[in-house]
């Protein structure tokens, strides 16, 4: 299913510590002229004129050709042959109390995207930068029943905004939803951006799924969390991975005896999916850890490998990386041996 420039100008030497932020993970992109916009789907469709409901409606999906079949047949499942223009569905929606109630809502966390945009904006300055030839794409927000938090058709990135309402969030409590304390905690305007860009990323650099190996699942989701670093250089590593702050120690602590688990039980080569998921899946902590383990072990172990292979090969370009399909060289030139 499937759019901050800072300048500072460094003068003497003495001032180093406060000069100008230029490092590999920070190039300089000022002479990149881009600016995101993020059109608001949701807004759109509950300011339709109901007296000129299939004019208005057209007028909508021509606003958002890519998005507006994806977000009826796919997101919200309209599957009725006779609506085909969604006439139905969308009145369905403005007249829905819980709609009306989660729009109103949304309203208030979000009168306007103006930081998010700003972010995305600098996060899509850094990718023309790693790939110039490449599309920065539409952004769009909508509103829908607490699925996906983001996703991509076409060249449209969409943002659902239900999924960023903040832990506690009354609809999140509620029985017909009834999400998890591990996955609110990360329900907030902090996560946006990665949640988008990680979307996108994934859109860009499809997995190669024939090879089944935990090895290739974890350099792929390596190098997923690697291009957020790069396009999102300044975000806390706990946001890009969805880990509190005490997981990310509770990793960097045990991250020799992680490896040590994986060679030892000889599980990097082992493609029975259903022995090794524990160590992709989210959860609250990793099966057969401690209650306060980090989950998703594999998937920060293979980013630890993906950064430690960068920077023994500072050569190789994030376009490189992201098109190399060898999980095995990159292990082997990573030479990871955590201590």
């Amino acid at each position: 299913m499937p759019k901050i420039k800072i300048v500072v100008i460094c003068l003497l030497p003495i001032l180093s510590l406060f000069s100008c932020k230029r490092d590999k993970m920070h190039p300089d992109v000022s002479d990149i002229k881009l600016s995101v916009k993020i059109d608001r789907f949701e807004q759109d469709l509950f300011n339709i004129d109901t007296t000129e409901l299939v004019k208005a409606a057209a007028q909508l999906k021509a606003k958002y050709p890519d998005f507006y079949p994806i977000y009826f047949r796919n997101i919200l499942r309209n599957t009725d042959p006779i609506d085909t223009n969604n006439i139905n569905m969308i009145s369905m929606i403005k007249d829905n109390r819980d709609f009306s109630l989660l729009k109103h809502d949304i309203d208030s966390v979000y009168p306007k995207l103006d930081d998010v945009e700003k972010q995305l904006t600098a996060a899509f300055k850094y990718y023309k930068f790693y790939f110039p030839e490449k599309q920065v794409p539409k952004i769009v927000t909508y509103l829908a029943d607490f699925q996906l938090g983001a996703s991509t058709v076409n060249n449209t990135l969409a943002i659902e905004l239900d999924m960023f309402m903040g832990k506690g969030y009354r609809f999140y409590q509620s029985k017909s939803v009834n999400l998890p304390y591990f996955i609110q905690r990360k329900l907030n305007k902090d996560h946006i951006a990665p949640f988008a860009l990680k979307a996108f990323a994934q859109q860009q650099f499809p997995m190669n799924e024939r090879d089944k190996t935990l090895l290739h699942r974890m350099i792929y989701n390596g190098k997923i969390l690697y291009f957020l670093d790069s396009t999102l250089p300044d975000v806390a590593d706990s946001a890009k991975i969805g880990f509190s702050q005490k997981q990310i120690e509770w990793c960097n602590t045990y991250k020799a005896d992680m490896w040590t688990d994986f060679m030892g039980q000889g599980l990097l080569y082992s493609t029975d999916e259903l022995k090794y998921a524990k160590y992709l899946n989210d959860a609250p902590f990793t099966s057969g850890q401690e209650n306060d383990s980090a989950p998703m072990l594999g998937v920060w172990t293979g980013w630890q490998i993906v950064r430690q292979y960068m920077k023994e090969n500072p050569e190789v370009t994030l376009a490189q990386l992201m098109n190399e399909s060898d999980s095995q060289k990159i292990l082997k030139d990573s030479k990871y041996k955590p201590k």
